[in-house]
């Protein structure tokens, strides 16, 4: 380095300005390079050395093995006797149905706020026990969620449950 210093006068602040300016050029183009080859393989590729017909044979052999195995008919016919069925939908009663659209319109109407059971029971003027069935049955759907606060527990409609009030145009809060 004392040699270069000594042949060429340059001052090193000159230097550093020079690798300065180019770093941004230096990543822009490392970036560029990495998408197209590093990241795609495709120099990998052109400095690995070419398979043989055996190689290749086997390595088609292999995958097709794996593919047979994962989608054979065999391993569906053993394994379709554990999946069970589902049970067909259940008829919900006609004033079950009105009191869960009363309490879904009654959690619209609190929004972020929450309510409580009793308070929701009071306002729709349903019986508590009612109140509770249709709670559960939303809850059960995802269309509610119950958070227990220092005051008691406070229900809230999810993410599900406003998409449904706003498909069916239930007004909320």
């Amino acid at each position: 380095m004392s040699f270069f210093f000594q042949t060429i006068a340059i001052p090193s602040w000159f230097i550093i300005f020079i690798f300065a300016s180019a770093t941004p050029l230096w990543i822009k183009w490392y970036k560029k390079f990495h998408k197209k080859f590093i990241a795609t393989g495709i120099l990998q590729r052109k400095f690995r050395r070419a398979k043989t017909a055996a190689e290749m044979n086997v390595n088609i052999f292999k995958k097709a093995t794996d593919h047979w195995n994962e989608n054979s008919e065999l391993s569906d016919f053993t394994e379709s006797t554990n999946i069970k069925r589902k049970p067909p939908k259940k008829r919900i009663d006609p004033t079950k149905k009105k009191n869960i659209q009363t309490v879904l319109k009654m959690l619209a109407a609190s929004g972020e706020v929450g309510i409580l059971a009793k308070s929701l029971s009071d306002k729709a003027k349903i019986n508590s026990i009612e109140t509770t069935n249709a709670l559960s049955y939303l809850i059960e759907k995802k269309y509610a969620e119950a958070i227990n606060a220092t005051t008691g527990t406070r229900y809230y409609l999810t993410d599900l449950g406003r998409r449904y009030c706003i498909n069916k145009k239930i007004p909320l809060e």
